[in-house]
């Protein structure tokens, strides 16, 4: 990949992110079942996309990678904190 194919990749991963940590925090607040399952899916994707790219231009050496590592490491922390909000909330623990 060329390198502003690589940063559009990565500000819509980052788009994904807003958008997914919106519906995370509107399914906490509200009770909306959809945008948390919505949430949840996003995340999963913006955690398997961001370490496979990563992975990828690590093997061609470029530094971007880091970036990609940074945003699947983010994105599985907030995971797991809205993981732990909803448990909560449904009770579980």
């Amino acid at each position: 990949m060329d390198n502003k194919s690589i940063l559009m990749l990565f500000v819509v991963l980052i788009a994904v992110f807003v958008f997914a940590f919106t519906l995370s925090l509107e399914s906490v607040q509200n009770g909306q079942v959809m945008y948390g399952v919505y949430a949840f899916v996003g995340f999963l994707l913006l955690i398997v996309v961001s370490f496979y790219e990563s992975l990828l231009l690590q093997k061609e050496g470029t530094s971007a990678a880091y970036w990609f590592k940074i945003l699947a490491g983010v994105s599985l922390v907030v995971l797991v904190w809205y993981c732990t909000r909803i448990g909560a909330l449904l009770g579980w623990w």
